[in-house]
């Protein structure tokens, strides 16, 4: 496992056997670190090629919901453009910052949520 990105609120690392990126995100978030976190991971996926992202929020705490419409109708349209093809999102079990990420998530085959790590890496190595 490779560190791509470490920050108070996000660890990134990279799996070359997988070809997976992970972003663990990290306790409270609020739209400025979503949206910083979110260029240092779209840079990540233009540059490095990266076509899947296992999104963790299992650590995340409380609503981030001033960041929703900016994350589905901007970021990622970008990543998507950018070269992203699979997008595993874990929610977190905090009410809140699940409401948020699903208010987030815009309707795209692209992007799918789990409930756990192993669904979601599991599903993302059955992709191409």
């Amino acid at each position: 496992m490779q560190s791509l990105h470490k920050a108070k609120n996000i660890e990134i690392t990279y799996d070359a056997v997988t070809k997976i990126m992970i972003c663990n995100w990290i306790g409270f978030q609020n739209k400025e670190s979503i949206v910083a976190s979110g260029a240092v991971i779209l840079d990540l996926v233009k540059k490095k090629g990266i076509t899947k992202v296992l999104n963790d929020n299992t650590n995340v705490t409380g609503p981030w919901q001033e960041a929703a419409e900016w994350t589905a109708k901007e970021w990622f349209p970008a990543m998507i453009a950018g070269g992203l093809k699979h997008f595993a999102w874990i929610f977190s079990s905090n009410i809140f910052a699940e409401m948020s990420a699903k208010k987030a998530m815009p309707a795209s085959d692209v992007i799918k949520s789990f409930g756990s790590y192993r669904e979601a890496s599991d599903w993302l190595m059955k992709q191409n």
